[in-house]
């Protein structure tokens, strides 16, 4: 596959020469798209911890991550996304591409978005075009592969997290320092029924619950744009027109972390 290199947060990557992500190329290569998630990366990332990547795309966050951490454990469920990944990954000795979705049944289907191979490929019922069914793994197995060493976690799955909150919560008992975990209520609500109110009270309050997954194990998650979970409840979803997406980053001191326990 015929790639570009692109600078980005401080790093050069090769990403697929495909004219569906040009403009997405720009943004990433100007510094607008989420920058906080590269300084987040590199706060949380060294040579003693592997990177567990669940929703990996294109490469962007697992190939840059690839030259700071140990290992990159990467899963990606959409089959043209994969593809990519299967073929640019070999450049990196250290990253593992697994085409699967988190989800605590064995298989799921999954939506495209404006077909595969966009950002926003779902298991949640919200496409306009094709599915296809792909391999689905709990928590447990992700983690086993991370060997029980030390992992920070990023989980990107457009939607499906609200329903995967017991699975996600799982992590508190593995050796894992940190989780960002990209909340989509817009998606959510989109797959809800009823009325706009009810639709819109009930998102609300699952990004909430999902905001306490781990009660008092993790401080409770930080956000990029808001103050608190609360701010961003009441500002970015009540309030706004559409719900807003936001990343939950939930850290904790890594001296601390002992596998199974703090």
């Amino acid at each position: 596959m015929k790639t570009v290199d692109l600078t980005f947060a401080g790093r050069t990557v090769a990403l697929p020469d495909l004219p569906e992500y040009r403009k997405f190329y720009g943004k990433l290569t100007s510094g607008i798209w989420e920058p906080h998630t590269f300084e987040v990366l590199a706060r949380n990332l060294d040579r003693e911890t592997v990177y567990v990547d669940i929703g990996a795309w294109i490469g962007v966050t697992p190939f840059w991550a690839s030259a700071i951490c140990k290992r990159v454990i990467a899963f990606e469920p959409d089959p043209r996304c994969f593809e990519i990944l299967r073929q640019l990954s070999p450049a990196y000795d250290n990253v593992t591409i697994t085409q699967a979705a988190l989800s605590s049944e064995a298989t799921v289907t999954i939506h495209a978005v404006d077909g595969f191979g966009s950002s926003e490929t779902s298991i949640l019922d919200i496409g306009d075009g094709e599915s296809v069914t792909v391999p689905g793994l709990g928590m447990d197995e992700i983690m086993r592969r991370a060997g029980g060493e030390q992992a920070f976690v990023k989980i990107d799955i457009e939607g499906y997290e609200f329903a995967m909150a017991a699975e996600i919560a799982k992590l508190r008992n593995y050796n894992v320092h940190g989780l960002e975990l990209a909340v989509h209520p817009q998606l959510l609500e989109r797959s809800l029924a009823g009325s706009r109110f009810s639709r819109r009270i009930r998102t609300a309050w699952k990004v909430w619950r999902l905001s306490r997954i781990f009660g008092d194990l993790f401080p409770a998650p930080r956000l990029a744009k808001y103050k608190s979970v609360l701010s961003y409840v009441v500002r970015g979803v009540l309030w706004k027109e559409e719900p807003r997406g936001a990343d939950f980053i939930f850290e904790r001191n890594r001296a601390a972390v002992v596998k199974g326990t703090e």
